[in-house]
């Protein structure tokens, strides 16, 4: 009789330990083989600040959707470091697993997001690798490379890959055997990188991916890019950005060489704040960028106002250039953006002066009447010192060169000493400079 009661106490631990092990461990193991839910989340084009922002803010929508997994659907030439090592932060944060799908090419910076991801499936001729990391166009000195090569060797590490494969993506010194030579940075095909172990599977495309994954029933959730993340992603982009730079300042002369027109004024306003505000919320600028920008323009209207020796305009585009430099990743994107806005300034300012010269707007300009005496312009017979202290008022607006009627009638070509000095305005001449009568606005009068 004991000994029955202890066989059945045995049975019956065992049989706990049964029930246990299939309450705990069995549905744990079928949700990982089968995910329930995914999230796809899009990332496409250059690697920038604004991108780990969207990426964060996909991932707690996944979070709080209940989501098994995310794909990261991957076909990106790379970018900015920072904004990759920000991702990085944002994929370790979750506890959700997270694959890699690899499109067309993850290079560089989207080598980088590839391997933070628990698993990397590629598609037919899609790349992956070439991450070297470039300061100023230039292949960046061991003070920046030993890092983000150790970096590299971590993330293979730590998801269980080939970490001295993974300093070969970075840095070119690195030579293995029958995998890369000297010299050349490795960059790896579909096939190439699962002989590696540096992906998981190929693929032919997502549908094929979630069969591979045992989850071709799952919900699938897909990333939005809200609208504040496509403006600036558009805006932060290095062929948009330079553009709008320039546009922004051509409209600004414009508007100050032909005032009252306002619309230049308003695009010139609207393009910059959307340059710099993009900047500035995709994490790229401070308002310190912004402030040095107004105090180039500022600088460079004093110079016009108040003509002097170059310095307020020297000054000008000095904070100018600065604050594109403060907007920019490096050396090199920033003399990029340089070269663009020069380039469209030299092309575009041409083509709207043309543009200007067919229409009356054009007048407030330049002085474009010629002097004669059929319209009763009458300088030149008299000496011209005989004009000296005379009073009139602006015919024209002297911008500083124009023309003048004085009292009696008699019209004379001016410039002023620099100021602006609006049609209607009450003038005196004071001085004769070559073959130029000089006019300030009229203080007092005999």
């Amino acid at each position: 009789m004991k000994q029955y009661n202890a066989t059945s106490k045995k049975w019956i631990v065992l049989l706990m330990l049964f029930i246990f092990c299939w309450s705990v461990f069995l549905p744990a193991a079928y949700a990982d083989e089968a995910p329930q839910k995914i999230m796809i989340i899009t990332v496409d084009d250059a690697v920038e600040l604004g991108l780990s922002s969207y990426l964060e803010r996909n991932i707690k929508a996944a979070e709080d959707a209940g989501a098994d997994l995310i794909i990261l659907e991957l076909d990106t030439p790379g970018g900015r470091v920072d904004a990759a090592q920000d991702i990085k932060r944002v994929l370790y944060s979750t506890g959700i697993k997270t694959v890699a799908l690899v499109k067309d090419q993850a290079l560089s910076a989207g080598a980088y997001i590839a391997m933070c991801c628990d698993q990397i499936a590629m598609m037919p001729g899609s790349t992956l690798g070439d991450a070297e990391m470039l300061v100023n166009g230039e292949r960046a000195d061991e003070k920046y490379l030993g890092p983000w090569r150790e970096e590299f060797a971590a993330i293979a590490e730590d998801k269980g890959r080939n970490p001295e494969i993974a300093k070969a993506f970075v840095d070119r010194d690195i030579a293995i055997e029958g995998i890369v030579e000297k010299d050349k940075l490795l960059t790896l095909t579909p096939q190439r990188a699962l002989e590696l172990g540096m992906a998981d599977t190929i693929v032919e495309n997502r549908e094929a991916l979630l069969i591979w994954l045992d989850a071709d029933e799952a919900e699938l959730l897909y990333s939005e890019m809200n609208g504040a993340e496509k403006i600036t992603r558009f805006i932060t982009h290095p062929n948009v950005a330079p553009v709008l730079l320039a546009v922004g300042i051509l409209c600004l002369i414009f508007e100050f060489l032909v005032p009252g027109i306002g619309v230049l004024a308003v695009a010139g306003i609207l393009l910059l704040a959307l340059y710099f505000g993009g900047h500035m919320i995709a994490g790229m600028a401070s308002w310190f960028a912004l402030l040095l920008f107004l105090a180039g323009i500022i600088l460079c209207v004093l110079e016009i106002l108040i003509p002097g020796f170059g310095i307020f305009a020297l000054g000008g585009i000095g904070c100018i250039v600065g604050s594109i430099f403060l907007t920019t990743p490096d050396m090199a994107t920033a003399l990029k953006y340089l070269a663009i806005v020069l380039l469209i300034m030299v092309v575009a300012a041409p083509i709207l002066l043309k543009l200007f010269s067919k229409s009356k707007v054009f007048d407030r300009l330049l002085v474009r009447e010629r002097l004669t005496t059929e319209d009763g312009y009458v300088a030149g017979r008299k000496e011209q010192a005989a004009y000296i202290g005379r009073y009139g008022t602006a015919a024209t607006t002297l911008r500083p060169a124009g023309t003048v009627e004085l009292d009696d009638g008699t019209r004379i070509d001016v410039v002023t000493a620099g100021e602006f000095i609006q049609k209607g305005e009450a003038v005196q001449v004071v001085r004769k400079d070559g073959t130029w009568l000089i006019v300030e606005k009229r203080r007092t009068q005999e």
